[in-house]
C-alpha cells in the first residue's frame, strides 16, 4: 500500500507541474491546429470590383496574377464565380497572400454556363514581401483600369483608442472638382477629405474618435459635390477602436441603367470595407 501511495502522489504531482507549464506558457504558445502558416515571401492583397458594366449592367470579376486564379467567391450555388460590384476578396477584414515581386494581373468576367469567360484589363502589379496593399479595378465600359493602394495598418498602433480611416473616389464620371467627405457627428461636420478627385486621395489612415465597443451608434457619412451642401450620398457607419477602414465611393453620376440614366440604379453610393 505504501508503494501504491508513492506512485499516485508522484504522478498527481506531475501533473500539476505539467498543467503548471502549459500555463506559464501563455500567449507565447498557440495549439491551435487551424493555424494559417504565414509564407514570408508572400504579399497581402484585398481585391475589390468597383466597376459599372456595359449598358449599366453590372458583372462578377476574378483577378489572375501570371495567369493563375487569385480570387474565388461564390456568387450563387451555379455559375457564375467571381466578386460582385462593390464587393471585395477575401471577405470580413482578411487578405488574399499573393507571390510579391513584379506580376501581370489580368481582371476577368468568368465564364458562366452559355458566356465565355472575358478579359477586362490587365497591368503590371508589383508587391514588396509582407506589405498589404487593396487593388480596385475601376471605371465604365468601355474603359477599366486598377488602382492599387499600399496598406499601412501599423497607422493603429499610434493610438489605439482611435479608429483610423482613408477615402477614395472611384466614380469615373466624377465632377472635375471631386468630392468632400464629412462625418455628421464628428466635428461640426466638418469635411475630414476634402475635393478628391477620380483616383486620387491619401493612402495615410487617419484618426477619427471610434464609437465605444459597448455601444450601438451608428455615424452619418456624407459624400458631397466640393462647394455645395448637397449630400450626393450617405452611410451608417460604426468604426471601432483599433480598427482601420477603406471609404470609397463607386457608382456612376447621374446614374446608368440599359445604357440610359437612372435615379435607381448605378447611382453614386458611399460604402466601406475594414482593414483591420
Amino acid at each position: 500500500m505504501k508503494n501504491i501511495k508513492i506512485t499516485l502522489t508522484k504522478y498527481i504531482g506531475l501533473s500539476f507541474f505539467a498543467l503548471g507549464f502549459l500555463s506559464s506558457c501563455g500567449d507565447e504558445t498557440n495549439f491551435s491546429p487551424n493555424k494559417e502558416e504565414v509564407d514570408a515571401t508572400a504579399a497581402f492583397v484585398k481585391f475589390n470590383n468597383a466597376t459599372i458594366g456595359p449598358n449599366g449592367t453590372n458583372f462578377m470579376v476574378n483577378w489572375y496574377l501570371n495567369d493563375i486564379k487569385t480570387t474565388s467567391g461564390a456568387i450563387s450555388t451555379t455559375l457564375p464565380l467571381g466578386v460582385g460590384p462593390g464587393g471585395s476578396y477575401p471577405a470580413a477584414i482578411n487578405y488574399a497572400q499573393v507571390p510579391s515581386g513584379s506580376a501581370t494581373m489580368k481582371v476577368e468576367i468568368p465564364a458562366t454556363a452559355t458566356v465565355p469567360a472575358s478579359t477586362v484589363t490587365t497591368s503590371t502589379f508589383v508587391t514588396e514581401a509582407q506589405m498589404n496593399y487593396s487593388t480596385f479595378v475601376v471605371g465604365a465600359s468601355p474603359t477599366y483600369s486598377t488602382y492599387t493602394l499600399k496598406d499601412d495598418l501599423s497607422v493603429s498602433l499610434t493610438d489605439p483608442t482611435k479608429a483610423y480611416v482613408r477615402f477614395v473616389n472611384l466614380i469615373s464620371n466624377s465632377p472635375a472638382e471631386g468630392y468632400d467627405i464629412s462625418i455628421l457627428e464628428l466635428n461640426s461636420n466638418a469635411v475630414i477629405f476634402s475635393g478628391v478627385k477620380y483616383l486620387l486621395g491619401s493612402e495615410i489612415f487617419i484618426p477619427i474618435t471610434a464609437v465605444a465597443d459597448d455601444s450601438s451608434v451608428a455615424y452619418e457619412l456624407q459624400m458631397r459635390t466640393v462647394g455645395t451642401t448637397t449630400i450626393v450620398a450617405k452611410l451608417a457607419f460604426t468604426p471601432r477602436k483599433g480598427r482601420v477602414y477603406t471609404l470609397f465611393n463607386k457608382g456612376y453620376v447621374g446614374g446608368l441603367s440599359n445604357g440610359a440614366p437612372s435615379t435607381t440604379v448605378n447611382i453614386p453610393a458611399i460604402t466601406y470595407f475594414t482593414n483591420k
